[in-house]
């Protein structure tokens, strides 16, 4: 940002002749305001779903709030902030299934109250193949464990059959294991229209004790030709037809799985969604909601808003005030002295450059009352304070246009 030619005191020359400033000027400044817009609201949500597939719901709300651009012309400054404040929320949800063969191997149980934990690992010590996943069973699921001495016992689900053969003592057991498909129920489960399954899947399907009744439930409100990790997603995260019909009724209509699985990994009810609808938010988009979800946006923060009168901010400003901690209070003192409608993309260019009231304020003791808020983030950014123009007046530099005092810092810059 760095004049090719100094204009130095010929700035302030007699009458400040304009004729001092090349119309043409080549370098234009465009003091970047980097230090906060660019904080992108990365909230990472990874709610792991608990189950002994361990898919990982990774809803990635990532609204890429764009850097101001403030490009006043030498020439002419007058710097406009153009702020593209538009955080497209890419809620991603990457349901990774555990990948390898889990069908044999050794176990390991706990037992604590009414649930046993059992961890599943690999039947070897190569650290390159190892794996190991914790479930958690309702006691009453194994009526008859081997308790001091080995013995074998067993979990038949609609995916299969797991037998176990071990011993306990006291209230830890372990042993081996050995998982039998269902091949029948796997092959109901490609029949609804769900892709993707493979060999491994049927123990997948097991350990979220998946059943025909559950896919065909998906399949009657709307869920068809889902992926296989999406339905053991679902399944482990107890997503049933009250939770979706519940969305519905909300009047969100058909909601992508992905999102479907965001909201409820974030726990997102429609209650929420309706005290964000009684504020003047009505049919936000989900993936605003989940944004809004992720950051603690709540009803209150949005009052806090209305009761200063700072009313009917978009939806995407809110999110960026969040991320930005921009409060009622911070606004509520530009108010104060007197700037009563700042478009809320100058609030955020301002927060991101610590512009303040008491910023303002010491110009306004220098006698720049009246100075236009888009000419503030130009000012702040270039370094021009009441201080350094209070220093330029005393050394006989004095104007009445804050311009100039830029210039002059950009001069020597």
């Amino acid at each position: 940002m760095r004049l090719t030619a100094l204009m130095g005191c010929t700035l302030f020359a007699a009458n400040f002749a304009e004729a001092q400033v090349v119309p043409v000027v080549t370098p234009v400044v465009t003091p970047a305001i980097a230090p906060g817009i660019t904080s992108s609201i990365n909230t990472a949500i990874a709610p792991v779903v608990t189950s002994a597939v361990t898919p990982i719901v990774t809803p990635i709300i990532g609204p890429v709030i764009a850097t101001p651009v403030i490009a006043p012309v030498i020439a002419n400054i007058d710097p406009i902030v153009m702020p593209d404040i538009s955080p497209d929320i890419n809620v991603d949800v990457d349901v990774n299934v555990v990948g390898p063969d889990m069908t044999a191997g050794k176990w390991f149980a706990t037992i604590k109250g009414d649930k046993i934990r059992i961890e599943f690992r690999a039947d070897s010590n190569d650290e390159y193949h190892g794996w190991s996943n914790n479930t958690d069973f309702k006691l009453s699921d194994f009526p008859s464990l081997p308790r001091g001495q080995k013995g074998e016992f067993s979990l038949k689900r609609e995916a299969g059959t797991i037998v176990f053969k071990g011993v306990f003592d006291d209230d830890m057991g372990f042993g081996t294991y050995k998982f039998t498909p269902n091949n029948e129920f796997v092959d109901y489960i490609k029949s609804t229209g769900v892709t993707d399954v493979n060999d491994r899947s049927a123990f997948n399907f097991f350990m979220v004790d998946l059943k025909k009744g559950y896919a065909e439930m998906l399949a009657r409100n709307g869920y068809k030709g889902l992926a296989a990790h999406n339905v053991i997603a679902m399944s482990a995260m107890k997503i049933d037809e009250q939770f979706i019909q519940s969305y519905k009724q909300a009047g969100l209509g058909d909601i992508p799985v992905h999102q479907l699985i965001a909201l409820k990994s974030m726990d997102i009810s429609p209650d929420y969604i309706r005290s964000l609808g009684s504020l003047g938010y009505k049919d936000v988009p989900v993936h605003d909601v989940i944004a809004f979800k992720s950051m603690d946006i709540t009803s209150d923060y949005i009052k806090g808003f209305s009761d200063i009168g700072y009313t009917n901010i978009p939806i995407h400003n809110i999110i960026a005030f969040k991320s930005m901690n921009i409060t009622p209070a911070y606004i509520k003192g530009f108010m104060d002295i007197g700037m009563k409608d700042i478009a809320p993309h100058t609030l955020t260019a301002f927060k991101s450059l610590d512009i303040t009231p008491e910023y303002i304020n010491g110009f306004k003791k220098l006698g720049f009352t009246d100075i236009p808020a888009n000419e503030l983030p130009g000012l702040k950014s270039t370094g021009v304070t009441p201080e350094y123009v209070a220093s330029m007046q005393a050394k006989g530099f004095k104007s009445t246009d804050l311009r100039k005092y830029m210039r002059l810092k950009n001069s020597f810059n």
